[in-house]
């Protein structure tokens, strides 16, 4: 009799104990899976924002090795479907003395009537799970929040380059405030590179706190 109440007793106990265990293992594979997804699209960004720098420095003319490093840098680490024949070339350039290489990039530099046509940046699986990042530490959190606002401000200067772009075209404006307009397009231009600069330096943050892995 006293055998079967101990029983009992043993088997409420486990049954309290067991639902909070169950609620940690139910939240570290939740957490693990979102890490997955979350770390994916990071990648996938930063190497969009990596061919987005390079991009602007080509149509500008105006490229740099450390600015094509760090890309090369990017795509290596994250592109994982970047052809070999790229990365070679981007070591040949990098080789190159950089009296060719500073020639070679005036050569690729596009016309002032070419448009950049840059598109806006965006986290979509991030967005959609916004509720779901509790299960993550406040300084995961407040990383991946970060990265949402500077990519609001870099979708801010891709439209104000779009905007003095299409202003460039507009002969009233040109002939009244052209220098100012081609100042505002550069700037903007410069900005951008910078914005994404910060981005993948605050992704890669990101990707590389193991404890969060």
């Amino acid at each position: 009799m006293s055998e079967n109440i101990l029983l009992i007793i043993l088997g409420w106990l486990f049954g309290l104990l067991g639902a909070p265990i169950v609620s940690r293992i139910e939240r570290r594979h939740k957490r693990n899976d979102l890490k997955a997804a979350i770390f994916s699209e990071l990648k996938y960004l930063a190497v969009k924002l990596a061919a987005a720098c390079q991009k602007i420095q080509m149509h500008l003319g105006v490229r740099d090795k450390s600015t094509l490093f760090w890309v090369k840098g990017i795509y290596e680490k994250y592109r994982t479907d970047v052809p070999k024949n790229v990365l070679e070339a981007m070591n040949k350039v990098l080789q190159a003395p950089d009296e060719h290489f500073n020639i070679a990039s005036s050569f690729l530099k596009a016309p002032d009537n070419v448009d950049l046509s840059l598109k806006t940046f965006s986290v979509p699986f991030i967005e959609s799970i916004l509720a779901d990042l509790s299960v993550f530490d406040s300084e995961f959190q407040s990383g991946i929040f970060e990265i949402r606002d500077q990519i609001s401000v870099l979708n801010e200067e891709i439209e104000n380059g779009t905007f003095y772009f299409r202003l460039s075209f507009d002969p009233a404006a040109m002939n009244t405030n052209g220098e100012a307009i081609r100042k505002n397009l550069n700037s903007a231009y410069n900005n951008i590179q910078e914005r994404c600069k910060l981005i993948v330096n605050k992704t890669e943050k990101i990707l590389k706190n193991k404890r969060n892995e």
